[in-house]
């Protein structure tokens, strides 16, 4: 049996919300998400009235929050579709407010923490002797995304992998500086090898993040 929105009505909801998130209103273009309001697990059925379009970030926040986090409220499925009932009229009645509405270029710290993630991927493949290790891992956005408070909300098995890949990522970069600063063979052995070992724990947080967010619960 099939599941899933049907594409056609997906298609007119997208139109008219304009392709904005129906909690944060940013425009996302095909940054955007048709999540269940009440989940799938939950029997929320894949009819559109189910549906909210949704950004990465607020979709995280939707379905991965972490109820053991001490602060914050869960969004309920009530709540969720009046987000959604109130923007479609607001779309409808006040269509002028987009005429000169600004589309929002910076991408939330989700989509560029999965960037991100992608990058050190490329990096720490790039292991076939010590001589070719000496490009530092990023990490910039990881930090922004803790000083925004997104990965203490997460559930606690995405939160896990994405902690351990960016101690694995600290760890090599570490060993990277040491390199640079001795250029001796065994600390360009154990830079090859922080490195190496970085590689897999970050395809495994990368992967983790693009399930979550490619779902619709």
């Amino acid at each position: 049996m099939p599941t899933g929105f049907p594409r056609d009505h997906v298609n007119q909801l997208l139109t008219a919300c304009h392709r904005r998130c129906c909690i944060c209103h940013r425009f996302c273009g095909v940054k955007l998400e048709t999540d269940h309001i009440v989940p799938r697990v939950e029997g929320g059925p894949d009819t559109i009235d189910n549906a909210i379009p949704v950004c990465f970030e607020c979709h995280a926040e939707i379905h991965s929050y972490n109820d053991k986090h001490p602060r914050g409220r869960k969004f309920l499925p009530d709540e969720l579709r009046a987000h959604k009932e109130q923007w479609l009229e607001i779309c409808k009645s006040r269509p002028d407010i987009f005429i000169n509405a600004t589309r929002n270029a910076d991408v939330g710290p989700l989509q560029a923490l999965i960037d991100e993630l992608e990058f050190n991927a490329v990096v720490s493949a790039q292991t076939s002797s010590p001589d070719v290790v000496g490009c530092m891992l990023q990490d910039e956005q990881f930090r922004r995304a803790i000083r925004e408070g997104v990965i203490s909300t997460l559930q606690e098995r995405i939160k896990q992998t994405i902690l351990q890949a960016y101690h694995a990522v600290g760890r090599a970069n570490h060993l990277i500086s040491s390199t640079v600063r001795n250029a001796r063979a065994e600390d360009k052995n154990a830079a090859m090898f922080g490195v190496r070992e970085a590689n897999p724990k970050v395809i495994a947080a990368r992967d983790a993040l693009l399930e979550f967010l490619g779902s619709e619960n």
